[in-house]
């Protein structure tokens, strides 16, 4: 997967029945490979996602280098949330609804829907990425449980 040429896949693209899945998948193998480009692995939202399902950065990266299919993925992720599927469903309604807009901005940043992306002057945009880039990165260590 190298994002350096096209974006993840949606946010809203689902496997094993959760949002946000696939995309986690494409950014964690272009994080493995180093071609995530722009994007931020594990960004605030990646991370938020998997503590809404209580899954840590090392589960996902480990499935992912070890499995190829997104189904196998979402299988074993699956077997690892110690939620019901009814909770797990309502987490997932909860994280799109807490992030409906950062989901708007990201779909139009990513070219899903037409309109401006960030709400930023052209200027601004380049230094605030670095900066959170920075500050996400030392949020989370993407290799620890």
């Amino acid at each position: 997967m190298d994002l350096r040429q096209h974006p993840p896949r949606r946010w809203s693209d689902t496997a094993a029945g959760l949002i946000w899945l696939p995309r986690l998948i494409d950014k964690v193998r272009a994080f493995q490979a180093g071609t995530l480009g722009t994007y931020a692995y594990p960004s605030a939202l990646d991370q938020s996602f998997m503590r809404h399902l209580r899954l840590a950065p090392a589960q996902i990266e480990s499935l992912v280098r070890e499995l190829t299919s997104d189904e196998a993925i979402g299988a074993a992720l699956r077997r690892h949330i110690p939620l019901s599927t009814e909770e797990i469903q309502v987490r997932c309604a909860a994280f799109q609804t807490k992030y409906r807009w950062a989901f708007a901005v990201l779909d139009r940043d990513d070219g899903y829907t037409r309109g401006i992306g960030y709400p930023l002057p052209q200027f601004l945009q380049r230094p605030l990425w670095r900066w959170y880039q920075r500050w996400s990165a030392q949020k989370a260590n993407a290799t620890s449980i």
